[in-house]
């Protein structure tokens, strides 16, 4: 058992110089295959990183989607408090938060501030703004239903005009699903080149070595063992393009993260520490497997 212990342990030294050897004589295929294998994990990276923001987006629209009310100008906190009163009676209303005009003014003016805008409403002569009652739904897609409610109520003649956020979640929710389709099919179309780049370079090598193949046959190698150098070369090829693709987000994270923050501007998004270990999984899960599968698909009916 020792001694097959040790046998084993001279053969998988053995695979591993060659296949150290073959990724440097084969240099331009090596090159060309990580390469190849480096682009598409750049891609998968930032088709996982919009994808988490999309995701955020999403989740985030849905909590914000209500149905607000603008009041009239004259409208009193009396009459706020009886249009609430019949609207907690409307379905699928979970909270009514009353903003009085000057709440109204005081948040537009923070929104400026936080945008860097220059604030202008001081030359309105007098606030601008109506008071509103921001109502929280239960469900998201009970806003239309919602919001023509509203109209009909008692009081509906003390509204001013009704905002619902369907058009923006709607959007939202559709932009994100043709996002998904495209970042697939652009996915798979690098994953086949991968693979015939992978494919070719294992050909390559196996042509090249045809003398130590003989040669290891000779001595008694098992196909598992003859076959073992040109797996681990494809797999070297995938763990190598996975850690330059981690390098490269590694050394752009903080670009990354501005671009994130500035393509969703409005919601609180930033790339976590959960974020970049799910990306560094996947990057390596998919280099190592298709370094690994571009080889078997090359010694698919060789070597037996």
């Amino acid at each position: 058992m020792a001694m097959l212990s040790g046998t084993n342990q001279r053969l998988l030294r053995l695979s591993l110089q060659a296949a150290v050897n073959g990724l440097v004589r084969n240099r331009l295929a090596t090159v060309a295959a990580t390469v190849t294998m480096t682009l598409m994990l750049l891609v998968l990276a930032s088709v996982l990183v919009i994808r988490a923001g999309l995701d955020a987006a999403l989740a985030y629209a849905d909590s914000k989607v209500e149905v607000v009310a603008y009041l009239k100008l004259d409208a009193t906190e009396a009459i706020a408090d009886r249009l609430s009163a019949e609207i907690r009676g409307i379905d699928g209303v979970r909270e009514i938060r009353f903003v009085s005009a000057e709440e109204a003014l005081k948040e537009f003016r923070q929104r400026l501030v936080d945008r860097g805008e220059p604030d202008l409403t001081g030359d309105a002569g007098g606030n601008p703004l109506p008071a509103s009652l921001e109502i929280a739904l239960n469900d998201p897609l009970d806003t239309a239903r919602v919001a023509d409610a509203l109209r009909t109520i008692p009081s509906s003649a003390e509204i001013e005009r009704i905002i619902d956020g369907r058009v923006l979640a709607e959007n939202l929710a559709s932009i994100t699903s043709t996002l998904r389709l495209i970042s697939l099919v652009v996915l798979l179309g690098f994953a086949l080149a991968v693979l015939a780049v992978v494919v070719n370079a294992i050909r390559l090598a196996i042509f090249s070595r045809k003398d130590e193949i003989e040669i290891m046959r000779l001595v008694g190698a098992s196909a598992t063992w003859v076959r073992l150098p040109f797996i681990l070369e494809g797999v070297a090829i995938g763990t190598i393009g996975a850690l330059v693709t981690l390098a490269v987000f590694a050394i752009l994270g903080a670009s990354v993260n501005a671009i994130m923050l500035n393509v969703f501007r409005v919601l609180p998004i930033e790339t976590s520490e959960i974020l970049a270990v799910q990306v560094a999984i996947t990057v390596l899960g998919a280099g190592v497997g298709l370094g690994a599968l571009g080889a078997l698909l090359s010694l698919r009916g060789r070597l037996d």
